[in-house]
């Protein structure tokens, strides 16, 4: 979506409805710290699996410091909190619940609803208990393969909504499943560090079925126990173009990126369909986890996880990268870990994806890599722009999530990636809003991008990081 020259100048702020919420996201394994039982951590324990070593058995000490950190947010001026619950906490064993670790997420959500704070709540952010990743025997299916995965996330789901479902109505089931499967089974970068393409595609369907089993549990327990909440998916979506448009095999290779990273999860639950080649390889394999038209509708919200664009290339000589890999143009704004900052990108996406769906949107993660704070503001308020564009031209967008409220354990990156509005010392766990945090802060209160603000920020900074030329 290319920026109009009215759009670049409005000639009026670019308000936010009165409901809109402005939040952060952490995630559980990121930031709570604690050595729970969880195959991440014993992920992170195996030499040269985590960029300098690093591990998240303390990360941030949110499990204890989540009251002052809720007052941080309140002080800062953010009305909603997207976090998640650590699945091997709340089930240790399998069908045993810790409701010690329930009543500690109870306290959790409880400081945010005292501060004012909306809680979102995510119930699988990429960690699984270990009881779930061990295998009995050669030809056993664990993790995301395991045949009882739907059921096990249904039960555990269903426990955690009776047990906080009072105190928090929005829920996402699971975050970015096609990062989680690509990272986890094309690339193997992350647990279980495999690299196989049909189990990635037994894993995108036990996820989906998993996603279907979560959502009824929520729902009829609401009905039950807590009354109405709404559920949906944090879905990963990265604007997809061909490095070189003159190039037939570049722009297939963009369309079957797009087809199969960013379309597959999400087009399923908005319409119950699969692109053909996933089915086909799901069918090949003698065995459907559920039949993918039971996925349709089984949301009431859709959750944007945005970030940047790549640019595809079809390369026979690439296959690390399922011969499709992935740059950025020369030349272009990119964050600390090199990816594009391209915000037209986000109302492009809102704008498709509302039509889609039929629900309301949230933008549940949009953040930058950015450890010295020089790219941020201009980052958020360029993003920010984009959603109250969307807005105006008709899109129900009902929130957006800065990824992340403070500096976190980022995954096989480990501490280094720099995403928080809260600058964290590790040594000390002391906490520092960057100067980006006091002006999100500052457009959440009035709920608008004023004239000087917008005059100030709607174009990368002169010190802005480039790609390579």
């Amino acid at each position: 979506m290319a920026m109009t020259d009215d759009a670049a100048r409005p000639t009026a702020p670019l308000t936010f409805p009165p409901s809109f919420l402005f939040g952060t996201a952490t995630a559980s394994t990121q930031v709570e710290g604690g050595d729970v039982d969880s195959d991440w951590m014993a992920f992170a324990r195996e030499p040269g699996r985590i960029k300098g070593g690093d591990t998240p058995r303390v990360a941030c000490d949110h499990w204890n410091r989540f009251r002052d950190d809720a007052a941080l947010q309140k002080k800062l001026g953010y009305g909603a909190y997207r976090m998640s619950i650590e699945w091997a906490r709340v089930e240790p064993r399998p069908g045993v619940f810790d409701t010690a670790v329930l009543d500690h997420y109870r306290a959790m959500l409880g400081a945010l609803v005292d501060a004012g704070i909306t809680p979102m709540v995510t119930l699988h952010h990429f960690s699984l208990p270990t009881w779930l990743t061990h295998t009995s025997g050669a030809a056993s299916r664990a993790g995301l393969l395991a045949d009882a995965l739907p059921e096990l996330l249904a039960r555990y789901s269903a426990v955690v909504v009776r047990a906080l479902g009072d105190l928090c109505r929005l829920w996402v089931t699971l975050n970015e499943p096609n990062v989680l499967v690509a990272q986890g089974y094309l690339m193997g970068a992350w647990p279980p560090a495999k690299k196989s393409p049909l189990d990635a595609v037994r894993a995108h369907h036990n996820l989906l079925a998993a996603h279907v089993a979560m959502y009824r549990a929520l729902h009829a327990e609401a009905a039950s126990v807590t009354g109405t909440l709404a559920v949906g998916i944090a879905h990963h979506l990265r604007v997809i173009v061909p490095d070189a448009s003159t190039r037939a095999v570049d722009r297939l290779g963009a369309t079957a990126l797009r087809s199969v990273f960013n379309d597959a999860f999400a087009r399923a639950v908005c319409d119950g369909t699969l692109y053909g080649p996933l089915d086909a390889f799901a069918r090949a394999r003698g065995r459907r986890a559920f039949d993918v038209r039971n996925a349709k509708g089984t949301q009431d919200f859709f959750g944007v996880n945005y970030y940047s664009r790549d640019r595809v290339r079809l390369s026979l000589r690439d296959a690390d990268q399922m011969f499709l890999p992935r740059g950025v143009e020369k030349g272009a704004e990119v964050s600390d870990l090199g990816w594009e900052v391209y915000p037209d990108g986000l109302g492009t996406v809102l704008g498709e994806w509302s039509q889609r769906s039929g629900v309301p949107m949230y933008i549940t993660e949009n953040g930058i890599a950015d450890a010295s704070d020089t790219q941020r503001k201009s980052f958020l308020v360029r993003h920010l722009a984009e959603v109250a564009r969307a807005i105006a031209r008709g899109v129900d967008v009902r929130g957006y999530f800065h990824w992340s409220l403070m500096d976190n354990f980022e995954w096989d990156s480990g501490y280094e990636p720099r995403f928080g509005l809260v600058a964290i010392d590790y040594a000390t766990q002391s906490r520092t809003p960057r100067p980006s945090a006091e002006l999100y802060g500052a457009i959440a209160r009035a709920r608008a991008i004023d004239r000087a603000t917008w005059a100030a920020y709607r174009e990368p900074p002169a010190n802005a990081k480039r790609s390579p030329t």
